[in-house]
Protein backbone atom coordinates (compact mmCIF):
# COMPACT_ATOMS: atom_id res chain seq x y z
CA UNK A 1 0.00 0.00 0.00
CA UNK A 2 1.49 3.40 -0.93
CA UNK A 3 2.44 5.39 2.17
CA UNK A 4 0.43 8.38 0.95
CA UNK A 5 -2.87 6.48 0.94
CA UNK A 6 -5.25 7.54 3.72
CA UNK A 7 -6.44 4.44 5.55
CA UNK A 8 -8.76 6.38 7.88
CA UNK A 9 -11.48 6.82 5.26
CA UNK A 10 -13.14 4.28 2.95
CA UNK A 11 -12.33 4.31 -0.78
CA UNK A 12 -13.78 7.25 -2.64
CA UNK A 13 -17.16 6.56 -4.18
CA UNK A 14 -18.91 4.60 -1.43
CA UNK A 15 -21.20 7.55 -0.72
CA UNK A 16 -22.86 6.71 -4.05
CA UNK A 17 -23.12 2.95 -4.41
CA UNK A 18 -24.54 3.26 -7.92
CA UNK A 19 -21.00 4.11 -9.06
CA UNK A 20 -19.34 1.15 -7.33
CA UNK A 21 -18.81 -2.44 -8.45
CA UNK A 22 -20.83 -4.29 -5.80
CA UNK A 23 -20.82 -7.81 -7.23
CA UNK A 24 -18.92 -9.24 -4.26
CA UNK A 25 -21.07 -7.35 -1.75
CA UNK A 26 -24.33 -8.45 -3.37
CA UNK A 27 -23.09 -12.03 -3.43
CA UNK A 28 -22.52 -11.84 0.32
CA UNK A 29 -25.98 -10.34 0.88
CA UNK A 30 -27.68 -13.00 -1.23
CA UNK A 31 -25.79 -15.80 0.48
CA UNK A 32 -26.30 -14.57 4.03
CA UNK A 33 -30.00 -13.66 3.69
CA UNK A 34 -30.95 -16.39 1.24
CA UNK A 35 -32.68 -13.92 -1.06
CA UNK A 36 -32.28 -13.07 -4.72
CA UNK A 37 -31.89 -9.31 -5.17
CA UNK A 38 -33.24 -7.47 -8.18
CA UNK A 39 -29.98 -5.65 -8.95
CA UNK A 40 -31.22 -3.97 -12.13
CA UNK A 41 -34.01 -2.25 -10.20
CA UNK A 42 -31.88 -1.02 -7.30
CA UNK A 43 -32.74 2.25 -5.58
CA UNK A 44 -29.72 4.25 -4.47
CA UNK A 45 -29.28 6.86 -1.78
CA UNK A 46 -26.76 8.85 -3.77
CA UNK A 47 -25.35 10.80 -0.84
CA UNK A 48 -25.50 8.36 2.08
CA UNK A 49 -24.01 5.11 0.82
CA UNK A 50 -27.17 2.99 0.73
CA UNK A 51 -28.92 0.86 -1.84
CA UNK A 52 -32.30 -0.87 -1.77
CA UNK A 53 -33.45 -4.00 -3.59
CA UNK A 54 -36.73 -5.82 -4.01
CA UNK A 55 -36.22 -9.54 -3.42
CA UNK A 56 -37.65 -12.67 -4.99
CA UNK A 57 -39.69 -13.12 -1.79
CA UNK A 58 -41.50 -9.82 -2.23
CA UNK A 59 -39.49 -8.19 0.56
CA UNK A 60 -37.01 -5.31 0.64
CA UNK A 61 -33.28 -5.40 1.41
CA UNK A 62 -31.43 -2.24 2.35
CA UNK A 63 -27.66 -2.32 1.97
CA UNK A 64 -25.50 0.12 3.92
CA UNK A 65 -21.96 0.42 5.25
CA UNK A 66 -20.01 1.94 8.10
CA UNK A 67 -16.31 2.54 8.47
CA UNK A 68 -14.77 -0.32 10.43
CA UNK A 69 -13.53 2.00 13.19
CA UNK A 70 -16.62 4.22 13.36
CA UNK A 71 -19.49 1.87 14.03
CA UNK A 72 -22.41 3.40 15.94
CA UNK A 73 -24.25 0.39 17.38
CA UNK A 74 -27.36 2.44 18.13
CA UNK A 75 -27.85 3.65 14.56
CA UNK A 76 -26.63 0.36 13.07
CA UNK A 77 -29.54 -1.60 14.58
CA UNK A 78 -32.13 1.19 14.59
CA UNK A 79 -34.72 -0.61 12.46
CA UNK A 80 -34.33 -3.82 14.43
CA UNK A 81 -34.61 -1.95 17.73
CA UNK A 82 -37.72 -0.11 16.55
CA UNK A 83 -39.37 -3.44 15.70
CA UNK A 84 -38.89 -4.58 19.29
CA UNK A 85 -39.80 -1.36 21.09
CA UNK A 86 -42.29 0.74 19.13
CA UNK A 87 -46.02 0.24 18.84
CA UNK A 88 -47.39 -1.22 15.62
CA UNK A 89 -49.68 1.82 15.50
CA UNK A 90 -46.68 3.67 14.06
CA UNK A 91 -46.79 2.55 10.40
CA UNK A 92 -43.39 1.28 9.29
CA UNK A 93 -41.95 -1.71 7.42
CA UNK A 94 -41.78 -4.94 9.41
CA UNK A 95 -38.28 -6.08 10.29
CA UNK A 96 -37.40 -9.60 9.13
CA UNK A 97 -33.65 -10.26 9.32
CA UNK A 98 -30.20 -8.72 8.96
CA UNK A 99 -26.70 -9.82 8.04
CA UNK A 100 -23.50 -7.96 8.90
CA UNK A 101 -19.98 -8.70 7.68
CA UNK A 102 -16.53 -7.14 7.55
CA UNK A 103 -14.96 -6.01 4.26
CA UNK A 104 -11.24 -5.67 4.95
CA UNK A 105 -10.43 -4.61 1.39
CA UNK A 106 -12.68 -1.56 1.58
CA UNK A 107 -12.13 -1.08 5.34
CA UNK A 108 -15.88 -1.03 6.01
CA UNK A 109 -18.55 -3.19 7.58
CA UNK A 110 -21.64 -3.96 5.48
CA UNK A 111 -25.18 -4.55 6.72
CA UNK A 112 -27.97 -6.01 4.60
CA UNK A 113 -31.32 -5.63 6.32
CA UNK A 114 -34.53 -7.27 5.15
CA UNK A 115 -37.95 -5.76 5.81
CA UNK A 116 -41.44 -5.97 4.41
CA UNK A 117 -42.20 -3.76 1.42
CA UNK A 118 -43.65 -0.29 1.90
CA UNK A 119 -47.14 0.09 0.40
CA UNK A 120 -46.18 3.15 -1.63
CA UNK A 121 -43.17 5.06 -2.89
CA UNK A 122 -41.29 7.65 -0.87
CA UNK A 123 -42.56 11.17 -1.48
CA UNK A 124 -39.15 12.41 -2.60
CA UNK A 125 -35.80 10.94 -3.59
CA UNK A 126 -34.22 13.53 -1.28
CA UNK A 127 -35.28 14.80 2.11
CA UNK A 128 -36.87 17.91 0.61
CA UNK A 129 -39.79 18.60 -1.67
CA UNK A 130 -39.80 21.08 -4.55
CA UNK A 131 -43.44 20.61 -5.58
CA UNK A 132 -46.62 20.06 -3.58
CA UNK A 133 -47.14 16.30 -3.01
CA UNK A 134 -50.88 16.98 -2.55
CA UNK A 135 -51.29 14.99 0.63
CA UNK A 136 -54.88 14.55 1.75
CA UNK A 137 -56.20 15.28 5.26
CA UNK A 138 -56.20 11.58 6.12
CA UNK A 139 -52.47 11.37 5.43
CA UNK A 140 -51.75 14.35 7.68
CA UNK A 141 -53.99 12.94 10.41
CA UNK A 142 -52.22 9.59 10.17
CA UNK A 143 -48.82 11.25 10.49
CA UNK A 144 -49.91 13.28 13.50
CA UNK A 145 -51.26 10.14 15.17
CA UNK A 146 -48.07 8.23 14.40
CA UNK A 147 -45.85 10.96 15.88
CA UNK A 148 -48.04 11.28 18.98
CA UNK A 149 -47.86 7.52 19.48
CA UNK A 150 -44.10 7.53 18.97
CA UNK A 151 -43.63 10.45 21.37
CA UNK A 152 -45.24 8.42 24.16
CA UNK A 153 -42.42 5.88 24.08
CA UNK A 154 -39.35 6.12 26.28
CA UNK A 155 -35.91 4.89 25.30
CA UNK A 156 -32.26 5.26 26.15
CA UNK A 157 -31.54 6.01 22.49
CA UNK A 158 -30.82 9.63 21.50
CA UNK A 159 -31.95 11.24 18.26
CA UNK A 160 -30.65 14.75 18.94
CA UNK A 161 -27.97 15.69 21.44
CA UNK A 162 -28.54 19.04 23.21
CA UNK A 163 -24.83 19.84 22.84
CA UNK A 164 -25.16 19.61 19.06
CA UNK A 165 -28.18 21.90 19.06
CA UNK A 166 -26.35 24.46 21.20
CA UNK A 167 -23.14 24.31 19.17
CA UNK A 168 -24.83 24.88 15.81
CA UNK A 169 -27.15 27.66 17.00
CA UNK A 170 -24.33 29.51 18.74
CA UNK A 171 -22.08 29.14 15.69
CA UNK A 172 -24.58 30.98 13.47
CA UNK A 173 -26.56 33.25 15.79
CA UNK A 174 -24.10 33.91 18.61
CA UNK A 175 -23.43 32.53 22.09
CA UNK A 176 -26.01 34.70 23.83
CA UNK A 177 -28.92 32.54 22.60
CA UNK A 178 -30.41 30.54 25.45
CA UNK A 179 -30.62 26.98 24.13
CA UNK A 180 -31.70 25.22 27.30
CA UNK A 181 -34.40 22.59 26.74
CA UNK A 182 -36.96 22.41 29.57
CA UNK A 183 -36.94 19.07 31.39
CA UNK A 184 -40.49 18.23 30.32
CA UNK A 185 -39.90 18.98 26.63
CA UNK A 186 -38.29 15.74 25.50
CA UNK A 187 -40.02 13.02 23.50
CA UNK A 188 -39.23 9.96 21.43
CA UNK A 189 -38.77 10.91 17.76
CA UNK A 190 -38.11 9.30 14.41
CA UNK A 191 -35.08 11.56 14.12
CA UNK A 192 -34.88 11.94 10.32
CA UNK A 193 -38.35 12.90 9.20
CA UNK A 194 -37.85 14.12 5.65
CA UNK A 195 -39.89 13.29 2.58
CA UNK A 196 -37.49 10.55 1.51
CA UNK A 197 -38.55 8.69 4.65
CA UNK A 198 -42.30 9.15 4.21
CA UNK A 199 -44.47 7.31 1.70
CA UNK A 200 -47.67 8.43 0.06
CA UNK A 201 -50.51 8.34 -0.65
CA UNK A 202 -50.48 5.50 1.90
CA UNK A 203 -48.45 6.60 4.90
CA UNK A 204 -45.43 4.72 6.19
CA UNK A 205 -42.33 5.96 8.03
CA UNK A 206 -39.09 4.55 6.61
CA UNK A 207 -35.44 4.29 7.75
CA UNK A 208 -35.34 4.04 11.53
CA UNK A 209 -31.60 4.43 12.04
CA UNK A 210 -31.86 7.70 13.97
CA UNK A 211 -34.85 7.27 16.29
CA UNK A 212 -34.57 8.15 19.95
CA UNK A 213 -35.19 10.94 22.44
CA UNK A 214 -35.14 14.51 21.12
CA UNK A 215 -36.51 17.92 22.07
CA UNK A 216 -40.28 18.11 21.63
CA UNK A 217 -41.12 19.08 18.06
CA UNK A 218 -37.96 17.74 16.43
CA UNK A 219 -39.76 15.54 13.90
CA UNK A 220 -42.25 18.26 12.97
CA UNK A 221 -39.42 20.78 12.69
CA UNK A 222 -37.51 18.47 10.32
CA UNK A 223 -40.60 18.14 8.13
CA UNK A 224 -41.12 21.92 8.18
CA UNK A 225 -37.52 22.52 7.11
CA UNK A 226 -37.87 19.96 4.32
CA UNK A 227 -40.96 21.84 3.10
CA UNK A 228 -39.47 25.35 2.89
CA UNK A 229 -39.20 25.29 -0.89
CA UNK A 230 -42.98 24.88 -1.08
CA UNK A 231 -44.15 27.63 1.30
CA UNK A 232 -47.81 26.63 1.59
CA UNK A 233 -46.78 23.08 2.58
CA UNK A 234 -44.38 24.51 5.17
CA UNK A 235 -47.30 26.57 6.48
CA UNK A 236 -49.42 23.41 6.58
CA UNK A 237 -46.79 21.71 8.75
CA UNK A 238 -46.78 24.71 11.10
CA UNK A 239 -50.56 24.60 11.35
CA UNK A 240 -50.94 20.87 11.86
CA UNK A 241 -48.10 20.61 14.39
CA UNK A 242 -48.65 23.95 16.09
CA UNK A 243 -48.63 22.31 19.53
CA UNK A 244 -45.10 20.88 19.58
CA UNK A 245 -43.67 23.58 17.31
CA UNK A 246 -44.89 26.42 19.54
CA UNK A 247 -43.02 25.09 22.58
CA UNK A 248 -39.63 26.51 23.46
CA UNK A 249 -37.98 23.27 22.34
CA UNK A 250 -39.95 23.24 19.09
CA UNK A 251 -38.77 26.75 18.27
CA UNK A 252 -35.18 25.80 19.10
CA UNK A 253 -35.44 22.78 16.81
CA UNK A 254 -36.59 24.99 13.97
CA UNK A 255 -33.80 27.47 14.70
CA UNK A 256 -31.23 24.65 14.57
CA UNK A 257 -32.48 23.67 11.13
CA UNK A 258 -32.32 27.31 9.99
CA UNK A 259 -28.75 27.37 11.30
CA UNK A 260 -27.92 24.26 9.27
CA UNK A 261 -29.14 25.98 6.09
CA UNK A 262 -27.23 29.17 6.92
CA UNK A 263 -24.10 27.14 7.65
CA UNK A 264 -24.36 25.29 4.32
CA UNK A 265 -24.90 28.61 2.53
CA UNK A 266 -21.79 30.06 4.16
CA UNK A 267 -19.72 26.97 3.38
CA UNK A 268 -20.73 26.86 -0.29
CA UNK A 269 -20.44 30.61 -0.78
CA UNK A 270 -23.81 30.85 -2.52
CA UNK A 271 -27.47 30.96 -1.62
CA UNK A 272 -29.44 27.74 -1.53
CA UNK A 273 -33.09 27.52 -2.60
CA UNK A 274 -34.23 27.63 1.06
CA UNK A 275 -31.70 30.22 2.29
CA UNK A 276 -34.06 33.19 2.19
CA UNK A 277 -36.99 31.38 3.80
CA UNK A 278 -34.77 30.00 6.55
CA UNK A 279 -33.25 33.42 7.27
CA UNK A 280 -36.69 35.03 7.56
CA UNK A 281 -37.93 32.24 9.83
CA UNK A 282 -34.81 32.51 12.01
CA UNK A 283 -35.41 36.22 12.56
CA UNK A 284 -38.92 35.51 13.83
CA UNK A 285 -37.78 32.57 15.96
CA UNK A 286 -35.00 34.58 17.60
CA UNK A 287 -37.50 37.28 18.53
CA UNK A 288 -39.96 34.70 19.88
CA UNK A 289 -37.29 32.94 21.93
CA UNK A 290 -36.16 36.22 23.47
CA UNK A 291 -39.64 36.64 24.97
CA UNK A 292 -40.19 33.06 26.19
CA UNK A 293 -39.09 32.38 29.77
Amino acid sequence: MPPSQDTSTPPRGLDDLSAVDLDDVLHQARTRLGRDLGGAAAHYGRANGTAGFRTDAGTWVRLSWRHSTRLDPSAWIGTEAAAAAISDRVPRPGWIAAATWSDTDRQVVWRAEETTLAPALALSTTGEITIDPHLDPGWWHGLATALETLAAHTTDRTALEPAHLTRRIHEIYGPSIDTRIPDGEWACAHGDLGYANLTGPELMLLDWESWGMAPTGWDAACLWSASLRVPHVADEVLRRFAGPLSTRSGRLCRLLLCANIARATRRLGRELPATGAAAAAAETLLDDLAHIP
